[in-house]
């Protein structure tokens, strides 16, 4: 089928023009600066990209060579960061302060410039500075793949016409960011983090494209519990926690949540015993019901915004130290996606680009076909459930075989060991037709895949990350051990610490790419890897820390293979110790982000091709801000070819600088 497939792609994808045929510079210039804005329904101080939340869409070609001018008009510093691209040839433009360069100052301005050879696919840009990507600094970033590359999804193809419209479809895909979102500027959560400990896990609402709109829970519902009152029985493998559900007993009627059964309710996510305490003063008013989180305290009632209450406080605070929590709905406009039925399918791509929130996503009614995770082309996967850890992309391709009207895309929080929330949003695809003005897909009941705590309903086909290999076949990892073993112990230190490796990162004063000028250059968080090697990295979870969840984990500067992963501890002092069956060597997935499971492990493999200094960090904003991070630094005899002298930022910013046209 594939070979039938790549004929007619070969056939049809000149007249398609799917991407131009030669490189070019694009030029794009971004003014950042605060407004306010209401994209749930609540009015708050954003931080926006031109006007817009989130920011412009950057659309090339692969291939192409980006400049884009940012001009900082916040009061605050920041950089801009392009996730998941290389930087192949300039690592001083991968964003990072304190280590490719200083922070853009109020009123400064900065220029990136850099190629896109040989990437292609669906990435984003944020703040890498503190959590300023919560307030919105954020956007997606499109590189169309050369119409010479073959396609997975044409494998879905019969014949050419098909073959037509799946091109069309990824070359018109929607591009959608995903976003837990909060009614505070993120400074005012960071500081309260600092001064009392708790951690703020708790989001108001979801957006899409920066819709959304803040949907209460019953009171029965968070006095059942994230597990929303529903026995499960856990198991564990070398993949991760696999559960067997209970029948949930009746739930009552649930207006706001489209009226959807609450039966055969399960929960993905298993609980530690082992999770201190620093306060025990956490009662809520209304009554509880049983928890049925297995040894979980506080589990057994959520707060108002559907959140476990937190589970660690600084001495001297306690539950009265934080505001007072409420809930209000609101009715702002959902994010409309055009499907035109005629044209056959629909392509989403997707970004988890929120702060704290793994999510769970769906299309009502609809499979989705996966054919691409990270900005890469992969081996297709039927799915009605995604996963998606906080940075990952998806690229997913949806048949329009249902009756014209509108089903809702939904996206769940996901739960990570001790940090639970239930919440979902909804964006709608909406089939073009005269009837989709009154059709709704609430009052059909078609079938929707998951809860509303994210957990995937029994005949739903849930994501296997673990399959997702690349679809080019001279994407496998080097076989035979690696010339250099990293093994690192993820630990919370304190409350409002977290590390990878022993100690916090702390950004210098000059950026590490700099050399030894710098004092990073030598710090204890930062590692000096041989070039041209293949590195594996092995992390794991002390059971010495006081919380437990699990870690979205990305590498600037790479992809990497993702061997193995699973719950317990990885009892082998390298990947060649470990039996075959643990460790994929064959066909991993290639990835920028994967997760490091609550209480577990996950290894990696990636080759220092790429001369730069790259930070390898927890990508949960509350953990990066302190100092869940290290620099690998490889080829350090050739940065200062790459990036030449260093100059200092100027004491005064200019503020007069003329934004390009």
């Amino acid at each position: 089928m594939r070979v039938y497939a790549e004929k007619l792609v070969t056939c049809v994808a000149v007249a398609l023009q799917v991407v131009g045929s030669r490189a070019a510079l694009r030029r794009f210039s971004f003014k950042l600066h605060s407004a306010s804005n209401s994209p749930d329904g609540f009015e708050r101080e954003v931080y926006l990209i031109n006007g817009q939340q989130p920011g412009p869409l950057i659309d090339v070609d692969e291939g192409d060579d980006l400049d884009i001018f940012v001009q900082n008009d916040l009061d605050v510093e920041t950089t801009i960061h392009w996730h998941g691209l290389l930087q192949r040839g300039t690592p001083d433009m991968d964003g990072v302060p304190g280590v490719t360069q200083d922070p853009i100052a109020p009123g400064g301005n900065f220029t990136y410039r850099f190629s896109t050879a040989s990437e292609y696919g669906f990435f984003w840009y944020h703040s890498h500075f503190r959590a300023y990507y919560n307030d919105a600094i954020r956007g997606p970033l499109l590189i169309r793949p050369a119409a010479s590359r073959q396609r997975p999804f044409v494998d879905l193809a019969g014949n050419s016409d098909d073959v037509v419209a799946l091109l069309a479809a990824e070359r018109d895909a929607a591009n959608i960011l995903l976003n837990d979102w909060t009614h505070e500027l993120s400074d005012t959560i960071f500081a309260r983090y600092n001064r009392t400990g708790a951690f703020p896990s708790c989001v108001d609402s979801i957006l899409a494209n920066g819709q959304g709109r803040v949907q209460c829970l019953p009171e029965a519902i968070l006095e059942s519990g994230p597990g929303l009152g529903i026995e499960s029985e856990i198991s564990t493998s070398a993949t991760g926690p696999s559960i067997s559900t209970a029948t949930m007993p009746n739930m009552p009627s649930m207006d706001m949540l489209d009226q959807r059964g609450m039966h055969d309710m399960s929960m993905e996510a298993h609980a530690s015993s082992e999770t201190t305490l620093a306060s025990t003063s956490m009662s809520i008013s209304h009554p509880t019901a049983s928890s049925m989180m297995p040894d979980m305290p506080g589990m057994d009632t959520l707060s108002p915004r559907g959140c476990m209450l937190p589970m660690m406080f600084k001495p001297g605070f306690d539950i009265s130290s934080l505001p007072q929590e409420t809930c209000t709905n609101t009715t702002s406009p959902l994010l409309t996606i055009a499907a035109d039925q005629s044209r056959g399918w629909l392509a989403l791509n997707l970004v988890n680009s929120g702060a704290v929130s793994a999510l769970r996503v769906s299309l009502d009614g609809h499979s989705m076909f996966v054919y691409a995770a990270d900005g890469l082309y992969t081996n297709m996967q039927e799915v009605n459930v995604l996963h998606m850890e906080l940075g990952q992309r998806y690229s997913v391709m949806v048949k329009l075989n249902r009756a014209p009207g509108k089903y809702y895309l939904r996206f769940a929080t996901f739960p990570s060991g001790d940090m639970q929330q239930v919440l979902e949003g909804q964006a709608i695809v909406l089939y073009n037709t005269s009837k989709a003005s009154t059709t709704n897909t609430a009052e059909d009941l078609v079938s929707d895949w998951m809860y509303i705590n994210g957990s995937a309903k029994s005949d739903a086909a849930l994501l296997d990350a673990s399959a997702l290999s690349p679809f080019e076949d001279n994407l496998s990892p080097p076989s035979g051990p690696a010339d250099k073993t990293l093994s690192f112990l993820v630990n919370q230190t304190d409350i409002v610490s977290w590390v990878i490796d022993r100690a916090p990162f702390e950004e210098p004063s000059i950026p590490i790419v700099y050399g030894n000028i710098s004092s990073g250059w030598d710090s204890t968080t930062t590692m000096h890897l041989p070039i041209n090697s293949t590195i594996d990295i092995i992390m794991g979870i002390s059971n010495q820390s006081l919380d437990k969840m699990g870690h979205p984990i990305h590498l600037h500067g790479h992809k990497f293979w993702v061997l193995g992963s699973g719950v317990g501890t990885f009892p082998y002092a390298t990947i060649a110790d470990a039996p075959s069956d643990l460790i994929n060597l064959e066909n991993p997935p290639y990835r920028d982000t994967t997760g490091l499971p609550s209480q577990g492990w996950v290894a990696i493999r990636y080759l220092t091709d790429n001369p730069g200094a790259w930070i390898f960090h927890c990508h949960l904003q509350w953990h990066i801000v302190v100092g869940m991070a290290v620099v690998l630094v490889e080829g350090g005899d050739e940065l200062p070819a790459l990036v030449g002298q260093y100059n200092p930022p100027p004491t005064t910013a200019m503020s007069d600088t003329c934004l390009l046209s």
